[in-house]
């Protein structure tokens, strides 16, 4: 069975694109796992996941050295991500 030049290209995107999938997914579920449940409200993760990526992806989620690396971060952080903090009350306005 001989596959033409197009059939083949677009076997191999559809695998390229289903690991792509599968590591995404893996990817979300290992973050979140990472980070326990009543640690970090939904609402903080998602409004300060961008922050997160943007200054501290070396560090695991949740962990002391994150929360140390957020705070280095400070005024840098997100509008969106210190009124999550805010309103969890993680932080208090004043520290703006």
């Amino acid at each position: 069975m001989t596959l033409s030049r197009n059939t083949l290209r677009a076997l191999v995107s559809r695998r390229a694109l289903g690991a792509s999938m599968t590591a995404l997914a893996l990817f979300g579920a290992a973050i979140a796992l990472a980070i326990p449940a009543d640690a970090t409200s939904q609402k903080v993760r998602n409004a300060c996941r961008d922050d997160y990526f943007r200054f501290c992806p070396a560090y695991e989620p949740d962990s002391a050295k994150m929360r140390q690396c957020m705070r280095q971060a400070g005024k840098r952080l997100s509008k969106q991500c210190i009124d999550a903090l805010v309103d969890s009350g993680q932080v208090r306005r004043s520290n703006r």
